[in-house]
């Protein structure tokens, strides 16, 4: 017998409760698959109910030929039984709900990228699966009902120490003449957020008579996105994009004997959803984050994103010299990572009261005498019909 089957979140909450990226709050996803007959007094018989979640990766990248696509699926953590019916117990069912929780793999064991899509470059999308088998059809499962499901990271946020402390870089000329450093206040960044650092250059105390004679020209800032295809055929194809560049002339000044330092500031571009040529994909696409930045750090199977501030200190009288450190990029700014460190610390509290107690479910029999009346249908001489509140 045909049955309706649908897939519907907790009331007034996401499917994903907790923090992805943050264990201690047990991410899981959690709702209620709901089970009806399509005909109204033709009961089903329901053998076994489970759900799988799958996340799927898409990359598009030019090759040496042509500009080639790669697809591929992954199913997430175990799959979860959530009915299973009695050999000698062929119950007739009118309706079945069955509410789950389906616990999200540790990020330490099997860490999640977040649903995200960049133009036609990549894309990661989450979709999870109710398979349904029927006493009728007993060979296989059948795949009767699915929803796409956001994830998104909450690891990389600045609220978390490691990304509070800073970042300094030193490196020396190849002809030891000055040192240059690059320091930052803070190594996660989300949008609209602005990026102080202080970029110094400063004399070799071993080499004063040619330091002396170093004349800075300029001092180039970048923000810099660079995505990693992992490819089977082709190997790993690397693209760099400046994402923000910034330059500081110097006008060929001396160095000085105390060097120089100079602070820049710039902040992460946004883009706007409303233009044409936006990376982003429109608001009512499912399974995606409304994110106001094309693109965020994430580690996935076919795809790597990785961010960098890179100084490049142009010189006389000594080699140039180009670092690069790495940051993190997250789709929340400053002010929403604070606002999320109180329910990230009440969530960690919550999952250490909740139980993997599994949920029981509501089972409407066929041969209860209100089964119909109780979904909302009123018998009547020439079958049943459902019942219509204005």
């Amino acid at each position: 017998m045909p049955v309706q089957v649908n897939i519907r979140g907790p009331p007034n909450s996401d499917f994903v409760l907790g923090y992805p990226g943050i264990d201690a709050t047990w991410p899981r996803i959690a709702g209620v698959v709901e089970i009806r007959s399509e005909t109204a007094g033709q009961p089903f018989k329901l053998k076994s109910l489970k759900l799988q979640l799958y996340r799927t990766e898409e990359i598009q990248y030019t090759s040496t030929l042509r500009t080639q696509r790669i697809e591929q699926s992954y199913l997430v953590g175990q799959e979860l039984a959530l009915f299973e019916a009695h050999p000698t117990e062929q119950n007739q069912f009118y309706a079945v709900d069955l509410p789950f929780v389906y616990s999200l793999p540790l990020s330490r064991e099997f860490p999640l990228p977040s649903s995200m899509q960049i133009a036609k470059q990549a894309k990661i999308t989450y979709r999870l699966d109710a398979l349904l088998k029927e006493f009728e059809n007993q060979s296989k499962y059948e795949t009767s009902a699915y929803c796409p499901i956001t994830i998104v990271r909450y690891d990389s946020i600045r609220v978390f120490q490691q990304y509070l402390q800073g970042n300094s870089l030193m490196k020396e000329s190849d002809d030891k003449v000055v040192y240059v450093t690059l320091q930052v206040d803070y190594t996660s960044f989300g949008p609209g957020d602005v990026i102080r650092l202080v970029a110094g250059v400063t004399p070799n105390p071993d080499w004063t008579h040619r330091s002396s004679k170093v004349k800075l020209q300029q001092i180039t800032i970048k923000l810099e996105e660079e995505m990693r295809f992992n490819t089977t055929s082709d190997g790993t194809i690397s693209k760099l994009t400046t994402v923000r560049s910034h330059r500081v002339p110097l006008n060929s000044a001396k160095m000085g004997p105390n060097g120089q330092y100079h602070e820049i500031t710039f902040s992460v571009p946004m883009t706007d959803r409303s233009t044409r040529e936006s990376s982003y994909v429109p608001d009512n696409d499912d399974g995606i984050p409304n994110s106001t930045i094309s693109s965020f750090s994430t580690v996935s199977s076919l795809l790597v994103v990785n961010y960098y501030i890179s100084l490049a200190a142009k010189m006389s009288g000594c080699k140039d010299v180009e670092l690069r450190m790495p940051v993190a990029i997250t789709p929340f700014n400053k002010d929403i990572c604070a606002s999320l460190a109180a329910p990230i610390n009440s969530g960690i509290e919550a999952a250490r009261t909740v139980t993997l107690q599994k949920p029981q479910g509501t089972f409407i029999l066929a041969n209860d005498r209100s089964a119909l009346q109780s979904l909302g249908f009123l018998k009547l001489s020439n079958g049943y019909q459902r019942i219509q509140i204005e």
